[in-house]
């Protein structure tokens, strides 16, 4: 039993660092845009496109390519998956014009979803009592992809360029690509539906799932919050009374660190306490860190704080919210992620449309309003449906518990 679990923690590690490697391609490039534009010709403005075209790829990829999860072999789509983001990175690094790349970065985006996969595979290779702590795991190899990739990318592209760059992450996509295939499970999905039956039957999963309903929701809420508020805290650190520059504003991604380590502690509390509780806790702590973002604009510490408790909530009910939707069916499980994950990453998308708008139009303390109050929604819903399951609970017969 011990050398299981043993077993089972070092293929949760490399997991992680799979999946933290495939969303790090996503981000690679954005250190390096104004270059890629001057090398291309093509202005400043367009290089928006670039990291539009990720984004859209990602989308795509969630919708098209994650509910395979559920049919075919965690070792076979991986791994294929892994191969084809390698070839996209070479064909982006010898792009010989914009449009060439855009087509690479949609095909890059939809590959990087592996990390979505990975998630899924984690939870199903761990044992039951420790499946929050494994899809904490994965969270913060996944966050720390993002964060690491930024500096990796930029570091590589000062030292060589940035068409070096894109190929040297083709070359650990494709390393990726083998090891997964020696070491991910071999066993199949246990869906047998045809490709366009699993696509269609992604709309009906809202309507027989409620717990989905729910995670969908508290989701988009945060995430909602998480987007709006770094878009717009450029925007607001950049004026007065703090006035900082762009290399200033991009210290307090530091201070988002914090949220890193609270995706494990977060996995293991869910696990032991269950998920609701840590869903609450994280939504606390983004209503405390909107609190202090909405007090303290004027003051780098008071600003720094929010940015690590918020960062910390959204991390922490992330991570428990992801352990309880991956438990609600398992031959449905990864079309029940890839739901979410569409769902969820609209939801950000919005909030990086709305949080500008309404900043501009109303100021920083609007923002924080608004954050606070979705931010209170969620941790109302969720209180809701936690009395209700507690209730549900304490009217089992006893024999049937």
């Amino acid at each position: 039993m011990k050398h299981e679990q043993v077993r089972s923690g070092r293929l949760t590690i490399f997991i992680a660092s799979a999946a933290g490697l495939a969303i790090s391609n996503n981000y690679a490039l954005q250190p390096v845009l104004p270059t890629v534009a001057k090398t291309l010709c093509v202005s400043q403005e367009a290089t928006g496109l670039i990291a539009g075209s990720l984004q859209v790829g990602y989308m795509a990829g969630i919708l098209l390519l994650v509910p395979l999860g559920d049919k075919l072999k965690p070792a076979t789509l991986v791994a294929w998956q892994f191969l084809l983001l390698g070839l996209a990175l070479f064909l982006g690094a010898a792009a010989p014009s914009l449009y060439a790349l855009l087509a690479a970065c949609c095909l890059v985006g939809a590959m990087a979803t592996n990390a979505v996969h990975l998630s899924g595979v984690a939870f199903r290779v761990s044992p039951p009592q420790t499946r929050g702590r494994a899809v904490g795991t994965v969270a913060m190899g996944i966050s720390a992809g993002i964060l690491l990739s930024r500096f990796v990318g930029g570091l590589i592209a000062q030292v060589s360029d940035w068409r070096v760059m894109l190929a040297s992450f083709g070359v650990v996509a494709l390393v990726f690509g083998l090891l997964s295939w020696r070491l991910l499970p071999q066993h199949a999905g246990q869906s047998h539906e045809r490709y366009l039956r699993l696509l269609i039957s992604l709309t009906n999963l809202p309507r027989q799932h409620p717990l989905l309903r729910e995670g969908m929701t508290v989701g988009a809420c945060w995430f909602f919050v998480f987007s709006a508020l770094w878009v717009c805290l450029a925007l607001g650190l950049a004026e007065p009374p703090l006035r900082l520059t762009p290399a200033q504003v991009g210290l307090f991604g530091f201070a988002g660190l914090v949220g890193l380590f609270a995706t494990r502690p977060a996995g293991h509390l869910a696990d032991r306490w269950g998920h609701r509780p840590v869903i609450l806790g994280g939504f606390l702590l983004v209503v405390i860190g909107c609190l202090f973002l909405y007090f303290s604009s004027a003051s780098i510490l008071g600003t720094a704080i929010g940015v690590a408790l918020f960062d910390m909530g959204c991390f922490a009910a992330q991570v428990a919210n992801q352990t309880r939707l991956l438990a609600i069916d398992a031959g449905a499980r990864s079309r029940i992620y890839s739901v979410y994950m569409f769902t969820y990453y609209a939801a950000g998308a919005i909030g990086s449309i709305v949080g500008p708008m309404l900043f501009l139009r109303y100021g920083w303390s609007v923002v924080c309003e608004l954050s606070i109050a979705l931010a209170c929604f969620g941790f109302g819903l969720t209180l809701v449906n936690h009395r209700l399951a507690q209730r549900a609970d304490d009217r089992m017969p006893q024999s049937d518990v």
